[in-house]
């Protein structure tokens, strides 16, 4: 009986320990995709995509992304340039499409992305 409460206190522990693990790695990337600090990040952004000349309607985008053209990101913004790298980098690639990000965050100024081709 006295093992098997060690064995779950050391599981239980074990547990813990790589949660916080876990949250001390997600605050020192840039995406922050599974932390659980407060989001202290709140940006306004605008994606424009030109393929051959032609700008891309808001749906068009949309459609593209899976994510509004325009808005407002209450999470880190390389959440957004990580998804659109993603598809720039495979579904969009063939289109070369010419691809920027406007975006400001905590109204420190805006600021302008591009995917890495």
């Amino acid at each position: 009986m006295k093992n098997h409460k060690n064995i779950c206190s050391v599981i239980g522990m074990t547990f813990l320990i790589l949660q916080l693990c876990s949250v001390v790695y997600a605050r020192f990337i840039p995406e922050k995709f599974f932390c659980w600090a407060p989001y202290d990040e709140h940006t306004n952004y605008q994606i424009k995509v030109n393929i051959n000349g032609k700008d891309l309607s808001r749906s068009e985008i949309r459609s593209r992304y899976n994510y509004l053209s325009k808005g407002w990101e209450p999470r880190s913004i390389d959440n957004i340039f990580s998804l659109v790298q993603q598809y720039e980098t495979t579904y969009g690639k063939a289109e070369k499409a010419d691809v920027e990000i406007l975006y400001n965050t905590n109204g420190n100024g805006w600021k302008i992305w591009k995917p890495i081709k």
